[in-house]
């Protein structure tokens, strides 16, 4: 079967064995943040791929994105093409210092076929103390394990 542009492609993490790692959601940061700096840190994104083979330094354990149920609850799948696209215009138009960290991102997110979840939970009830542990309860309903 053909992926066209009608076709959601799936998307895919590698994590650990216990679950998805949890977002920072109190966290504020740019897309060229979270790709360049946010490796083994926390931030408000998670990122995904359009292919397993290119994240495999990332987990040990294959998940696929269900980005239905992203898309109905109301959290971004900022996809590949679209995440690229917003990385080049920080490079056109950015501060010095974004278009250099920008560039850097547009490379990393290219060879990864980076896409990134930005999660839309409402944390407002949410004791800033309990968010981590919180969020980890919540991302892992929008993954299958694949091994």
């Amino acid at each position: 079967m053909s992926n066209d542009a009608a076709t959601p492609r799936d998307y895919f993490r590698r994590d650990q064995k216990d679950g998805i790692s949890p977002p920072d959601l109190s966290k504020d940061c740019s897309f060229a943040e979270h790709i360049v700096h946010a490796r083994g840190k926390r931030t408000p994104f998670t990122s995904v791929s359009l292919d397993l083979t290119k994240i495999k330094d990332f987990g040990d354990t294959d998940y696929r994105l269900e980005r239905q149920l992203v898309v109905a609850h109301s959290h971004a799948l900022i996809e590949h093409e679209p995440l690229l696209e917003e990385l080049r215009k920080v490079v056109r138009t950015g501060e010095k210092a974004d278009r250099l960290r920008a560039a850097q991102a547009l490379r990393y997110a290219t060879r990864r076929k980076e896409g990134l979840v930005n999660w839309a939970f409402d944390i407002s009830r949410v004791a800033r103390k309990d968010l981590i542990s919180w969020a980890e309860n919540q991302v892992q309903a929008y993954f299958s394990r694949l091994s």
